[in-house]
């Protein structure tokens, strides 16, 4: 069995399946919705959780999370999920592939899963995402015309949207849409069948389904590889900034934070660009934050960089007053970059330095 950290202590992204079959999905996650861990009450600094230091100071912070933490076998991870985070986001599980395989036949059965899991343990269940164009299904792949299309779109949102209404109260409705290419006259990402047959208007028509389906949910734009100020964070800069303009309900904008250990706040301006987007009058969040292991150095060498930038990354996001913190994972075992062991726990389920380097963070920055 896997060491806790009370014991110890005191896939793209979501994008790698899990390793349960799917017919036992349900079957485990029901019995483990039984047992799962409750949050505990804060203690001295030296025991607090990662959760608890969050919640000491008002502030989110969270992982993203497969079927795994169903996993009998597993409980360490179901109970670390739910001892450590106070939000928490599938990977794969509520994406159109996932959830509505054919026209209007929606499939919410494991998602409704993880909601208890979240709701058992008082966590915030944030939707990850309505409209992307990787893990479609087939049907989608298949319409030929921009009306069909924004048919289709309206129906998923609308039918995901309204079964999670006033349950879900944060989604990523687009994920991904800039182009990588800097610079690029059309900074929207040609392989994607939206803009291909609805043109960049899917965005804002996107959002305003969303919004119409559920009113009170906070509505999130996401991306990659827009971290710091470069050609792309300005398209996806000028992007939302548009969609403000035209009274598109936007409420905020997702950093996905896949770097490695070293990556630099400082020389990519990473402030500087979070700030851009705050004074919209956006709220700002890191969403999957996972920081790869580079280089030939000592392993001891590798993971203090790697903690130094975990706590770069946690603290400029805690200057521009961004509303969470979220890690695309919880142990190197699940992580969609394994090899590269970018997250906070190990393949033990351990601690690594970075999880004592953002508990540090979370206790030592004036709120």
């Amino acid at each position: 069995m896997h060491t806790s950290l009370g014991q110890s202590l005191g896939q793209s992204p979501g994008k790698k399946s899990g390793v349960l079959g799917a017919a036992a999905l349900t079957a485990l996650a029901c019995a483990a919705l039984t047992s799962s861990a409750q949050a505990v009450p804060p203690g001295p600094a030296a025991e607090m959780t990662l959760r608890q230091a969050a919640e000491a100071r008002g502030f989110v912070i969270g992982g993203a999370i497969n079927a795994n933490v169903f996993d009998p076998d597993a409980p360490d991870l179901g109970e670390g999920v739910a001892r450590e985070y106070n939000l928490v986001v599938t990977e794969n599980t509520m994406k159109w592939g996932s959830i509505n395989n054919t026209p209007g036949d929606f499939n919410f059965s494991l998602a409704d899963l993880f909601l208890k899991y979240a709701d058992k343990n008082k966590q915030i269940l944030k939707g990850h995402t309505l409209v992307w164009h990787e893990q479609l299904p087939k049907y989608v792949g298949n319409i030929e015309t921009k009306e069909a299309l924004i048919t289709e779109m309206k129906n998923h949102i609308i039918g995901v949207v309204t079964h999670f209404k006033g349950k879900v109260p944060i989604w990523d409705v687009v994920n991904e849409s800039i182009s990588d290419t800097a610079g690029n006259p059309n900074p929207y990402r040609e392989n994607s069948p939206f803009i291909k047959l609805i043109g960049p208007e899917f965005i804002e028509i996107a959002f305003r389904t969303a919004h119409e389906a559920d009113p009170a949910a906070k509505l999130y734009y996401n991306d990659y590889n827009v971290e710091g100020i470069n050609g792309k964070s300005d398209a996806m800069y000028q992007m939302v900034k548009s969609l403000l303009a035209k009274g598109v309900p936007i409420n905020g904008v997702g950093f996905q934070t896949h770097v490695d250990m070293n990556f630099s706040v400082e020389h990519t301006r990473m402030k500087e660009n979070l700030e851009r987007f705050r004074k919209l009058g956006l709220d700002v969040q890191l969403t999957e934050v996972d920081v790869e292991l580079k280089g030939d150095a000592p392993m001891t060498d590798k993971l203090k960089k790697q903690a130094q930038t975990y706590g770069d990354l946690l603290r400029v996001c805690l200057e521009v007053k961004c509303n969470a913190f979220i890690m695309w994972g919880y142990t190197d075992m699940y992580s969609w970059r394994s090899g590269s062991k970018p997250l906070i726990f190990d393949m033990d389920y351990k601690p690594k330095p970075a999880y004592f380097a953002l508990r540090d963070v979370l206790l030592n920055t004036p709120k």
